[in-house]
């Protein structure tokens, strides 16, 4: 199968993977997936699991669209989620692309803005933001039955109690 990863199709070479901006992303979906509108949400979608499970390291490279024959490209499904702030405290960006054009002091605003100039409508995103939300409870569950060691574990709660709070998400 054909694979092309964010950076290919954003014309950057592997050592640029972190200099882009998820919306620089929404616009390579939006011009090479055969289902655009689809895989922009579901692009969306895993930009939010990674801010609020602490990975700020989804760059470019992770990212891609995959060539289905018969239907065309579309959005690969998510690989290389890593809660990175859980290993490496001192790292303070929040994602690894500018969203909104930060990296940090992410805010609701940020996430709807860069959504909706890639046409994800305010009720889709709303709708994104209450799924993970009534998902929070089973996320807690999965921590407490996890193989992390009981300080991982407590800082994961508290990242992801964090993250929920800093988009008023309660």
């Amino acid at each position: 199968l054909a694979m092309e990863d964010m950076c290919q199709l954003t014309e950057r070479l592997t050592e640029n993977k972190y200099d882009g901006s998820h919306e620089q992303v929404a616009k390579a979906i939006l011009r090479y997936s055969a289902n655009p509108g689809l895989d922009v949400v579901n692009y969306y979608e895993l930009v939010l699991f990674s801010f609020l499970t602490g990975n700020a390291d989804m760059h470019l490279k992770n990212f891609s669209l995959l060539h289905t024959p018969g239907l065309g490209y579309g959005l690969a499904p998510a690989y290389d989620l890593v809660a990175t702030a859980l290993v490496n405290p001192a790292d303070t960006e929040e994602l690894a692309l500018t969203l909104n054009g930060r990296k940090k002091k992410l805010k609701p605003i940020d996430f709807q803005q860069a959504a909706q100039r890639a046409g994800v409508t305010e009720k889709v995103l709303a709708g994104l933001f209450t799924k993970f939300t009534r998902v929070r409870p089973t996320w807690h569950r999965f921590i407490d039955n996890s193989f992390l060691s009981p300080e991982l574990r407590q800082g994961y709660h508290a990242l992801l109690d964090r993250r929920f709070a800093q988009l008023g998400l309660d």
